[in-house]
Parts: C-alpha cells; structure tokens; sequence
C-alpha cells in the first residue's frame, strides 16, 4: 500500500475513481449538515462577564485574582445556581436518580468555565440552549460572589468587634484603677502637680509661709511622689491606648454594617445573538476530509484486490 503513496499510481486512482469520490463527500457533507442542525443537535449560545477582584484582602499566600476564582467555584455558589434555575430540571435529571448529583455536576461542569486572563481578571464563561438563561447564570454568579464575600468579610468583623470589645472593656477597666489610685493620692496625699506644687512649697520654705503644710507637702511627694508619676504616666499611656483600640473598634463596626461589592465587572454579560454551539462548519469540513480519507482508502483495497487476482 506504500507504493500508492510513493508514485503517481495514487493520483492514477483519485483521477479514475473521481466521480465517486465526490458523491462521497457530497454525501458526507450533506449528512453533516443535517445531523449538525437544530433537529439534532440543539444549539448553545455563550455568554460570558469579565471582572476584577475589588475591596478585597488576601487570606494567604494566594492572590486576589486566584482567591476570587477559589470563592466563584465554591459549593455555596454551584449549589444556589441549581436552586435558583432549577438546573437539574433543566437538564432532564430526575431528583430519584441514584447518580443524581454526579450527573448534574457533570452536565453543569460541560457548560460552565472560569479562568484567569494574562491581565489577573477572571473570565466567567456559560453556555445554555436558552441565550437569557445563559446571561441570567452568568450574571446570578457574580451577584452570589458578591453576597458570599460580604458574608466571610461580616463574619470575619463580628469576630473582631468581639475581640476588641473585650480589649477596649479590658482598657477601660486599667483606666478606671489607674485613676482611682491617683484620686486616692490626691484626696489623702494632697498630690496634685509635681512641678507645680514642689516649685510652690519650696518658694514657700524659703520665705517663711506656710512651713507646716509646705514641708508635709514636700514630705508626701518625696515618700508618693514617684508611684504617683509612675501611675500618672501609665494612665496616659492607658489612654491612649484605649483611644487605639476604640478607633479600631469602630473600623470593624463599620466593616460588619456596610454593604459593598467585592467584584468589578468590565464586560458585563448579555444574550447572545448568535450560537456558540456547535460549529457547524467545522463539523462539515471534518466530515468531508474524513470522507474523502475513508473513501480513498477503501478504493485504495479495491484496487489493490482487483490487482492481486488478475495477478
């Protein structure tokens, strides 16, 4: 058989056996456009959103762009688009159906797609017989993102508000002892300001006035004065650090009462005018080559068969 291959005896024969080669791929190419029409396949129309991740914080060594795609194939996401569109209905899958889930992941697995462009968007793609339905589960997957996302960032600041109701109580608590001691001081010790009043009783002693209270004075800040100013300074620094904690506190608040969108969308998802499924043209192409292929052979056995007997 290598020998058609290798001289003129294979042009010989396409050139002899033309007519019925071209009735083969007339009538390939006919089949393929009747069994690649409507009547027996039935036409699938894409749509398709693109969007960037937005308003988000990275949980771990993964990007904004991969978490987002890790959040968009989630279960939660997969099994509120079956709820929502009735997909198993839709794809003729009986509820009774002991390979029930397994079939309705795999037929919704053939339609849908995400993946991330050169740029670190994320393309969402879904093909559907109905061109609406198509946009509609496109669009409904973002909208989900969107809520799944506000609900991890509200979980995650409810959690914070905890904790840090806890430390700013706790603070607050430091505070309030820190100023009891002063008052304590300040009630029994009479100690007021260091600067203010060690400056005054020793101007005091030295021009003769007031001796016995300025030398009980002085004596009180000597034997006080210094956990006095050590208390004072750790009030303050209390303080400020209760002033910290509040503000951050507040942050979260915010964080766990607010209502964002954690996806920008640049390509926006629409009905399809024209079928993405099947391609019909290549369908007939490779249905004609494959034709002309087959025939070719087969002439190439007839031939090769009529040779061996008058041999």
């Amino acid at each position: 058989m290598e020998s058609y291959f290798k001289n003129k005896n294979l042009f010989n024969l396409i050139t002899r056996w033309k007519y019925h080669l071209i009735i083969i791929m007339v009538v390939a190419g006919a089949l393929a456009v009747l069994f690649s029409s409507s009547y027996f396949i039935k036409p699938k129309y894409e749509s398709k959103a693109v969007l960037y991740p937005f308003n988000t914080i990275t949980l771990s060594e993964e990007s904004e762009t991969e978490q987002m795609l890790e959040v968009l194939q989630s279960s939660d996401i997969r099994f509120k688009i079956y709820e929502t569109f009735d997909i198993a209905e839709h794809y003729g899958i009986p509820s009774d159906d002991a390979e029930y889930l397994a079939k309705l992941n795999n037929s919704f697995d053939k339609n849908i797609g995400f993946s991330k462009t050169p740029n670190e968007a994320i393309e969402i793609e879904f093909m559907d017989t109905d061109p609406q339905m198509a946009s509609d589960v496109v669009d409904s997957i973002i909208a989900f993102y969107n809520q799944k996302q506000l609900q991890l960032n509200k979980i995650k600041s409810k959690e914070q508000v905890r904790i840090y109701n806890g430390r700013v109580s706790n603070k607050m608590t430091e505070v309030d002892s820190l100023i009891s001691v002063l008052k304590k001081h300040r009630k029994e010790n009479d100690l007021l300001h260091y600067g203010i009043q060690v400056e005054q009783y020793t101007e005091a002693i030295i021009n003769g006035r007031c001796l016995n209270e300025a030398r009980k004075n002085l004596g009180n800040w000597k034997e006080f004065g210094g956990e006095y100013l050590k208390t004072d300074s750790l009030l303050w620094n209390a303080m400020e650090d209760h002033h910290d904690l509040k503000i951050t506190l507040e942050t979260y608040l915010m964080d766990a009462s607010k209502e964002i969108t954690y996806a920008h969308v640049v390509a926006e998802p629409f009905p399809a005018g024209e079928k993405a499924y099947p391609v019909r043209w290549i369908i007939i192409l490779f249905s004609v080559l494959g034709a002309f292929i087959a025939g070719l052979f087969i002439l190439i056995l007839i031939d090769k068969a009529k040779i061996t007997r008058s041999a």
